[in-house]
């Protein structure tokens, strides 16, 4: 193999990691967006929740925890607190992954 050929090799070995690389942290910046969003929507959960219990202040001897209204507010907080830690998770895999690429360069 000529030094041109070996050359022409390495090059097209770099933009291949490099375009890897770009892929990954792309991913992971798509999934940081998808948490971003979920964190969202718990929060406008939290609000409502909060609204319902300042409305039941006025008859402080009812439980907001017994309003289904309030129990569907905080399945669904369940539910995006699940969501964002699989994410996170799916995260700290692709970060994990390309850590192991580094060291092994």
């Amino acid at each position: 193999m000529g030094f041109w050929d070996h050359v022409n090799q390495e090059l097209k070995r770099a933009v291949e990691e490099g375009w890897t690389a770009v892929k990954e942290s792309a991913k992971i910046g798509k999934l940081r967006l998808n948490i971003h969003n979920l964190h969202k929507d718990a929060e406008r959960h939290f609000k409502d929740i909060g609204g319902i219990v300042y409305e039941l202040s006025i008859d402080p001897s009812e439980n907001p925890l017994h309003k289904p209204e309030v129990q569907r507010h905080i399945g669904e907080i369940k539910r995006i607190e699940t969501q964002a830690e699989a994410l996170e998770k799916e995260i700290a895999k692709l970060k994990h992954k390309e850590a192991s690429k580094e060291t092994a360069d």
